[in-house]
């Protein structure tokens, strides 16, 4: 199985949340599924850290990545004329690019924002 995290999903996998669901912490460990995050998950994290929302230790989740063998996939041409398209049920930008990566790549994604069922993406939900 191939899964693009959310931010959110990335966040409580990097710190191991008690809130994480049991087919969240089953997909993560699941060594034959392929895990991706995107980069504008890596910037909106940043953002929100730099900005004091978000107390969140960057370095050790770049580490996280490594060592676990999720992917940085990038913002491609592709991925942004695809979220001109989008119907707008999801107006957050970062989420935009996420629903529009996964399209592109045809992955799921694991989330806990059930607005991104609404565009017929395969959906692991990673909170309870």
């Amino acid at each position: 199985m191939k899964l693009i995290l959310d931010s959110c999903a990335f966040i409580d996998i990097a710190i191991n949340a008690p809130t994480l669901t049991k087919d969240a912490i089953t997909a993560y460990q699941d060594m034959d599924n392929d895990l991706f995050l995107s980069v504008a998950s890596v910037w909106e994290l940043g953002l929100k850290r730099s900005l004091g929302k978000l107390d969140f230790d960057m370095a050790g989740a770049i580490d996280l990545l490594s060592q676990n063998g999720i992917t940085i996939l990038d913002i491609t041409l592709p991925v942004v004329l695809l979220v001109n398209e989008l119907p707008y049920h999801h107006k957050d930008p970062f989420d935009r690019i996420i629903i529009a990566t996964a399209k592109i790549n045809d992955i799921g994604v694991m989330t806990s924002d059930t607005i991104f069922e609404t565009y017929g993406l395969d959906i692991i939900n990673s909170r309870t």
